[in-house]
């Protein structure tokens, strides 16, 4: 699920789901999942969003974390252990 999306929010059924960057916790542009339903009650503040994820996460065998993206050297060697 997507939580907090305002309701003035522009999201349909179909769309897909990013990463924005904001927060410096992931990088803009990863793929989330694509918008499967949109909840809109009368009475909640935010829209209920439901999300496919963009994996299945039951057929994943190896994942790579990422720590920190220097924004000023994209051009570093990514060795993996």
């Amino acid at each position: 699920n997507l939580e907090y999306l305002v309701k003035t929010a522009d999201a349909a059924v179909g769309d897909q789901v990013i990463t924005s960057g904001l927060g410096g916790v992931f990088p803009k542009g990863l793929p989330v999942g694509k918008i499967l339903d949109i909840d809109e009650n009368p009475g909640m503040l935010f829209k209920e969003i439901k999300v496919r994820p963009a994996v299945d996460f039951s057929t994943l065998e190896e994942v790579m974390i990422i720590l920190n993206v220097d924004k000023t050297n994209r051009k570093e060697k990514v060795s993996i252990h």
